[in-house]
């Protein structure tokens, strides 16, 4: 018995080490490193919320939509309907062009009770309410693909290292759609971290913020704004 407990008790020890692992890689956006971890998990833990929510997660960050939607769908139907899941498959929906899906799953994670006041879900609720409002116009949806296409054109011209062209397209694609707060934050990101502008990438991750309420955005606003402090401390010295 004494060995056996040793064995469950070193695979319980891996698989919280493959998550904790891959949850920090995520919070510092590197999502090929958080993927690596959580596929050593999905091949202990197939079917695990942790596997499918997190790998979800992680597909839609590094841009693959259909991947992302396989696992969600699949925890849906091994875990059943949430608000998570509602919210998560109306992110896939909108970003893969599906207006009426999108719509429909914003709708029901509205419905659940962690939008309520006081819900853990509130904060999110803005955001939805308006991609709900997008979806039901055939002209807004249609200016949210033009965004989605020159927010591809601005990857495209960061990963050329045309990064002044990058800003401009990132800033155009979160015009076309309100809603499209990645586009600030990577327009964010090339200033803190390419042009060392740290002033006018806190600019951007606020603004970012204000519309995601995402986690991670407020840790990038936090480290902007301390190094924009610490260049005017040192510039008085």
């Amino acid at each position: 018995m004494r060995l056996l407990w040793d064995s469950i008790g070193m695979q319980s020890f891996l698989s919280t080490f493959y998550e904790r692992f891959g949850l920090n890689a995520y919070v510092t956006g590197d999502y090929t490193k958080a993927e690596k971890w959580f596929r050593k998990l999905e091949a202990r833990e197939p079917d695990s919320i942790s596997v499918l929510r997190n790998l979800g997660v992680i597909l839609m960050a590094k841009g693959d939509a259909e991947g992302a939607e396989r696992y969600l769908l699949k925890e849906e139907r091994l875990y059943g309907r949430s608000f998570h899941r509602h919210a998560a498959l109306a992110d896939i929906a909108y970003a893969r062009g599906k207006r009426r899906e999108a719509g429909k799953r914003y709708a029901l994670a509205l419905a659940e009770p962690e939008c309520s006041p006081g819900g853990i879900g509130e904060s999110a609720r803005p955001l939805m309410e308006k991609r709900l409002a997008i979806c039901g116009n055939e002209d807004s949806f249609a200016k949210s693909r033009q965004s989605m296409q020159m927010f591809e054109e601005a990857q495209a011209s960061r990963d050329r290292g045309d990064f002044e062209k990058a800003i401009g397209e990132f800033l155009q694609s979160a015009e076309l759609d309100e809603t499209n707060w990645p586009a600030l934050n990577n327009a964010g990101s090339i200033y803190l971290n390419t042009l060392k502008n740290p002033a006018k990438a806190a600019a951007m991750f606020e603004k970012a913020f204000v519309i995601s309420r995402n986690l991670q955005i407020a840790r990038n606003l936090d480290l902007a704004r301390r190094i924009a402090e610490n260049g005017v401390k040192g510039k008085k010295r």
